[in-house]
């Protein structure tokens, strides 16, 4: 998976634990993330905390507590809170977090998620949130031998209760087509992933420039609102390194939102 943050040593090992206590806790159904804090003897609090956090978790004397914030990530039910209680749980999970909190290396931990952060720490607790609610076997079966499509991740996030930026990043991890997933915010790339064996890892301009010839793009300079999958080329979001795959197909499909546009791209 194409990223910045995590090696690979993180993605299998955040995979294993956090998938690991997803079946241990949750063989069958969807994942409560409260029910492992109370197993685990975490308590927590869903409060309104203005814009200084998603969620936070602290230790005191041994004893950790969650605050998630729900001016930020909305009610305790819906999709951001769900993860961003399942990050907090990464932190305490995490070896490396765990014994900071602990030992008071780290007081608390106030957390940006989402994969919106660039700090290491926070983006492990993120993939751990991810591996958590979408556990890799279960994940991988309600794929299997599916033609890919954008109604497979809308499948996936409705089946796990995950959003649909979290669920096509789990895809890029352990899906089974290669996918790309680029996020954009007023017409600048912020983030992109893509499963191992997708066959382009560079954008077009890098993170520097959104490609004007694709549906993102589009969405921004021409204030047109895509409403369905949308066929376009390599050359138009991909850097080409051989002229004859300028023209392979791909598919593209943008969800928007105001300033906000992520967009999942494949070949087809």
């Amino acid at each position: 998976m194409a990223n910045d943050f995590l090696t690979e040593y993180d993605l299998i090992m955040i995979n294993d634990l956090a998938s690991g206590i997803s079946d241990f806790y949750f063989p069958n159904g969807q994942v409560d993330p409260k029910v492992i804090a109370e197993k685990n003897g975490i308590t927590y609090s869903y409060g309104k905390y203005g814009e200084s956090f998603d969620g936070l978790i602290e230790c005191e004397n041994g004893k950790f507590h969650i605050y998630i914030n729900e001016d930020k990530v909305g009610h305790q039910y819906e999709q951001r809170a769900r993860f961003t209680f399942a990050h907090e749980l990464g932190h305490y999970y995490i070896d490396s977090h765990r014994e900071s909190l602990l030992s008071g290396r780290s007081p608390s931990h106030c957390s940006l998620t989402g994969f919106k952060s660039r700090n290491r720490a926070e983006r492990q607790a993120d993939y751990f949130a991810s591996c958590l609610l979408m556990p890799d076997e279960k994940f991988t079966k309600h794929c299997f031998r599916k033609k890919f499509s954008y109604q497979i991740i809308q499948e996936l996030a409705g089946k796990f209760g995950t959003s649909i930026s979290a669920t096509a990043i789990r895809f890029c991890a352990i899906g089974n087509h290669p996918i790309m997933v680029v996020y954009s915010k007023k017409n600048e790339i912020k983030w992109y992933w893509s499963s191992e064996d997708f066959p382009f890892k560079w954008l077009k301009y890098g993170k520097d420039k959104l490609p004007e010839d694709t549906v993102a793009g589009e969405y921004f300079s021409k204030n047109r609102d895509p409403k369905k999958t949308e066929p376009l080329y390599a050359m138009d979001w991909f850097s080409i390194r051989r002229q004859d795959q300028a023209e392979t197909p791909f598919f593209e499909y943008a969800l928007t939102r105001g300033v906000h546009c992520l967009s999942v791209i494949w070949e087809t």
